[in-house]
């Protein structure tokens, strides 16, 4: 986000431009150097949860053609988890896929592509191609039907010059350069960012979600530190009022932007509110993505309450 204007690598951006058939499928062909067929639909920010009580994935993109079924990914946040992070989304993918009754043959190829603003892996790779082989025997022929794909938008200059790196390098720097593909998507992003009300609305939705990683990466330091992860799993009130005052007076000293601090201050005293045990029971799970869904969604809010026991106000 730059200039208070959201970009292509901004989560609410990427969403909306991949809702276009025509750029979705490209951004496609192009990170699997190969055609795919037509795109039937695509679904955005959709929650994909199994079970009530199981951990959700928020799928930016789903996409499925006649025959196969994509997830792209855009991931800006370094995590240290990401191999079991797109196993997870492997399998809630194919529950959301297989219906009861069907073989498992019915599976559709999936393909799950992790664009990220960073190397995933510490490799030094600009893209990394992740199957399932025998180690005994590489060439027998598995038939799982997946493939993952992580692309590092840093390391786009080691690749060969062609549409790849072109596509990495826009992503990386916003310079769309002569390519028709990154040249479509930087005329899309600016008009995006014409719509004052979308903008104003998502740019909030961004910044809760960054608040509540500073936040969370606060209270884990404050955890080790001072045992204060201890209140937070239990849920003490006390110990996450104490905790989240003395973690975020930390943030501010250490250069958190002057513009959020009264809604900082303002968090604070609602601390130890139903809402705000409730976010620090997500965070503690890192449950980001129902953490952020729940700041904007009452009932799911009101569900979320009552799968962690939390009693709630008539």
């Amino acid at each position: 986000m730059k200039d208070g204007m959201l970009e292509f690598s901004d989560w609410p951006m990427f969403d909306l431009l991949m809702t276009d058939k025509e750029l979705c499928r490209e951004v496609i062909e192009i990170i699997l150097d190969e055609s795919i067929a037509d795109i039937e639909y695509i679904v955005t920010e959709d929650d994909v949860r199994p079970i009530l009580t199981n951990h959700g994935v928020r799928l930016d993109a789903f996409v499925k053609t006649k025959n196969e079924i994509y997830d792209i990914e855009m991931q800006t946040t370094k995590r240290e988890d990401l191999g079991r992070r797109m196993r997870y989304y492997q399998g809630a993918l194919d529950t959301l896929t297989l219906r009861k009754g069907e073989g498992y043959e019915e599976l559709p190829p999936c393909i799950i592509i992790f664009i990220c603003m960073h190397d995933p892996f510490d490799e030094g790779l600009p893209v990394y191609t992740l199957d399932v082989n025998c180690l005994e025997k590489p060439s027998a022929r598995i038939g799982h039907g997946f493939l993952w794909k992580a692309l590092s938008a840093p390391a786009w200059d080691k690749l060969p010059e062609g549409r790849l790196q072109n596509l990495l390098h826009y992503v990386w720097t916003g310079e769309a350069g002569e390519d028709p593909l990154t040249g479509q998507l930087a005329v899309a992003v600016k008009k995006a960012n014409k719509n004052e009300n979308w903008r104003k609305e998502k740019m909030a939705l961004l910044t809760f979600e960054e608040d509540m990683e500073i936040q969370r990466r606060i209270a884990e330091k404050k955890g080790q530190e001072r045992g204060q992860i201890i209140g937070l799993q239990m849920g003490l009130e006390q110990g996450l009022a104490e905790g989240l005052e003395q973690g975020l007076a930390e943030g501010r000293e250490h250069g958190l932007a002057e513009g959020r601090e009264q809604g900082l201050a303002e968090g604070r005293a609602e601390a130890a509110s139903e809402v705000a045990s409730l976010m620090a029971l997500l965070l503690g799970a890192e449950r980001l993505d129902d953490a952020r869904r729940a700041a904007v969604d009452e009932s799911y809010r009101d569900e979320l309450m009552r799968e962690f026991g939390i009693s709630q106000a008539e």
